[in-house]
């Protein structure tokens, strides 16, 4: 599996915050789908990882700590374990 790996999302994030439920499920579908093209692995990796989200959008004001949440949550069981069962560093 070729490491680092990364993938570009165009338009505005969605906060973990954001009020409709569908619109953030909706987001960490283009998420996933967009990680699922680049990643080439069928079994997510097998110790510590790092991740840079690098947010580049200027028309929209976001609470800025609430944005990796749903882009994690689409990486989940994908790129990395379930990070219910692994110790975060």
């Amino acid at each position: 599996m070729a490491l680092p790996f990364e993938f570009c999302i165009e338009g505005p994030p969605v906060s973990q915050q954001a009020n409709k439920k569908a619109r953030r499920r909706d987001w960490r579908d283009a998420v996933r789908s967009a990680a699922r093209s680049e990643w080439d692995s069928s079994q997510p990796i097998d110790g510590p990882v790092a991740v840079t989200i690098n947010y580049i959008y200027e028309d929209a004001s976001l609470d800025v700590d609430n944005v990796p949440k749903p882009i994690l949550d689409a990486l989940n069981n994908l790129v990395y374990p379930d990070d219910e069962s692994h110790r975060v560093l």
